[in-house]
């Protein structure tokens, strides 16, 4: 059992990023095949959606379709890859689920954290592994963030702060994209992109967010039926307190070339501070500014660390760095590997499902603070 190679479903109803994602898939020694369904011809912005040039991302596709049942009855299955309209995601993971087979998926997985649960829940009680592609908690700053603060190198937390601002609506097909739409989405950048951010925050925290106040509002010209910008204030239930600013605010296209990350962690005994991305970069900046005055970890001053591009690939031909990139690089092939292993070895999950209905739990709580003026408590389920 220990050398049988794996073999993965890939179930995606719009195609997107899925190529991105079968090449960062592809990118694992051990993985022997994918099983590729993709349900429309149409992409998320109502573009043409061609099956056949989808599986040329990589020669480990074997199979394609357009049926789901296709997928779940391919013998030797290991598990089931889903990049699907988070509205449609509970029905499709019910199915996985029902074939007991364990599965890894994009997010937001869902437009109600209610629906998400209750997937959630039944797959714990079928012992089987579900989990989600939040790479950032495979990017080597962000784990050297983690390592530091469980260190206590910062001392005792005291506030947060995270930043995710993308390209304007104008760039994003509104009208035609899915993403912009509330039955589909839940909401709009709360829904798509704030959770990139939020998970950053409770996997090096590890804690849950307790309480939300936030503004969200429609900011740009052209209306949709979702927010396009959201400021909100945070609380964990340790007491820490951060602040959360994301917005499809910036002129200019989509992709990396114009956005705008950023993570800050202040504590008693230090500070880590990265703008991951700013701007007219053409990669993530991965420059790590660390602080401490603790005495296991005293800096002499600030500290600056800076890391490879992100996008490069460090797998495949003998580890050789190949720089094709994928959808998330080294962090997604690394993460994508952990969670194949985790549905053999009983390993810990690295992204558990549980964490991203936490996250659109989160995303409700901004939207009905902003609805109601009132800060929002978010209970334990």
């Amino acid at each position: 059992m220990a050398n049988k190679k794996f073999n993965i479903g890939f179930i995606s109803s719009h195609g997107h990023a899925v190529e991105g994602h079968i090449v960062d898939l592809a990118a694992n020694p051990d993985l022997e095949s994918i099983h590729l369904c993709v349900m429309n011809d149409k992409d998320a912005n109502q573009r043409d959606l061609d099956i056949n040039k989808v599986a040329k991302a990589s020669e480990k596709v074997k199979t394609k379709t357009k049926n789901i049942d296709d997928i779940l009855n391919t013998e030797g299955l290991d598990a089931v890859a889903v990049c699907v309209r988070p509205d449609l995601a509970p029905d499709i993971f019910d199915k996985i689920l029902d074939a007991n087979l364990p599965i890894l998926t994009d997010k937001p997985a869902s437009n109600d954290s209610k629906r998400l649960d209750a997937v959630a829940k039944k797959a714990a009680k079928k012992n089987l592994a579900f989990a989600t592609m939040f790479q950032w908690r495979r990017n080597p700053a962000v784990l050297d963030i983690k390592r530091a603060v469980d260190s206590g190198a910062l001392g005792q937390i005291m506030t947060v702060e995270v930043r995710l601002l993308a390209s304007s609506i104008n760039w994003r097909d509104p009208g035609k994209s899915y993403l912009l739409e509330k039955s589909s989405m839940g909401g709009g950048i709360t829904s798509w992109l704030a959770c990139h951010m939020l998970d950053m925050l409770i996997f090096i925290l590890d804690e849950r967010v307790t309480e939300v106040s936030a503004f969200t509002g429609n900011r740009y010209p052209i209306k949709i039926d979702v927010e396009d910008t959201a400021i909100s204030a945070i609380k964990t239930e340790s007491g820490i307190l951060g602040s959360v600013h994301t917005g499809y605010s910036l002129c200019g296209p989509s992709k990396l070339g114009v956005s705008d990350l950023y993570l800050g962690i202040r504590g008693t005994e230090g500070y880590v501070s990265i703008p991951f991305h700013l701007p007219g970069q053409d990669d993530l900046d991965n420059t790590l500014y660390l602080y401490s005055e603790n005495q296991n970890w005293v800096t002499g001053g600030q500290r600056a660390m800076t890391y490879s591009p992100f996008y490069k690939t460090q797998f495949g031909k003998s580890g050789v760095d190949m720089g094709s990139g994928g959808y998330g690089g080294f962090g997604a092939e690394k993460l994508f590997i952990d969670f194949l292993n985790s549905t053999r070895n009983q390993a810990k999950i690295p992204t558990p499902i549980k964490d991203l209905v936490h996250i659109l739990e989160i995303g409700e709580a901004m939207r009905e603070s902003s609805n109601s003026g009132k800060a929002i408590s978010i209970n334990k389920t």
